[in-house]
């Protein structure tokens, strides 16, 4: 490991042990009520933690999250493509695409569960239609953004439209698409969970819900490490992944 990636390293470890001393030695007091010092937190993790309650909601919401990431990525993908390949729709549909990239999960959950009811089939909507955006315009400026002058020399050598995208398009297209997944995996929690706090009998949101209604701190506390810690994990494996996909395309 070289010394800038030591000294990264040691950067967030301290940052964290301070973060988590504050956390513990501060006062907690505050206009709204307490904030769980860090000690009572962790004990929620202890011996009487909920500990089968905590990953039945995570299994809920993960498979909540993980159903919609998948339809978001894919629509994403294959529109982005069609529409990157068309200066004429880009134009047109672009600032669409930004726009509706920025409605809050909460504002769509109501119209979800209309359409889709009250079960798992509307979280998972809702997941795909928050995740579909960022993978959309991503790719799409990927696509976008490939060297004319490639495709126009394989266009004089007779290459196929499929050869062009296989070869030319789909490689610089790494990049982009794992920027937007990024964005995409928080969204996704983020939006199983909103739809879990409108509706539903199961999952994160509705633990978060009874916590906080019980005025339990210290779980909800526990359940949003929880959510953090799965959260840097899936950025950690989205991170791999794209270095692993990059190192096995061929290096022209």
């Amino acid at each position: 490991m070289s010394l800038q990636a030591w000294l990264r390293w040691g950067v967030l470890l301290v940052t964290t042990a301070v973060l988590l001393l504050c956390w513990q030695t501060l006062p907690t007091g505050g206009p709204g009520g307490t904030l769980p010092k860090l000690d009572a937190v962790l004990a929620a993790f202890g011996p009487s933690a909920e500990w089968d309650v905590y990953l039945r909601a995570l299994r809920t919401t993960l498979i909540e999250a993980f159903a919609g990431l998948a339809i978001g990525f894919v629509a994403g993908v294959v529109f982005g493509v069609l529409l990157g390949e068309s200066p004429v729709l880009r134009r047109g549909f672009y600032p669409y695409a930004l726009a509706l990239q920025a409605l809050p999960p909460i504002a769509l959950a109501p119209i979800f569960v209309i359409w889709f009811g009250l079960g798992v089939e509307s979280k998972i909507g809702l997941v795909a239609a928050a995740t579909l955006f960022p993978i959309l315009v991503s790719t799409m400026t990927g696509v976008a953004q490939t060297d004319p002058v490639r495709i126009e020399m394989a266009t004089a050598f007779a290459a196929t439209k499929a050869q062009i995208r296989r070869k030319i398009v789909f490689p610089g297209l790494v990049v982009p698409i794992f920027s937007g997944l990024e964005i995409s995996i928080v969204l996704s929690f983020l939006a199983a969970i909103t739809g879990e706090l409108i509706s539903a009998n199961a999952g994160v949101g509705v633990i978060l819900e009874v916590y906080q209604r019980d005025y339990r701190l210290a779980e909800e506390f526990a359940v949003l490490m929880i959510l953090v810690v799965v959260g840097l994990l899936l950025a950690l494996l989205t991170r791999i992944a794209r270095r692993a996909v990059l190192e096995r395309m061929p290096h022209e």
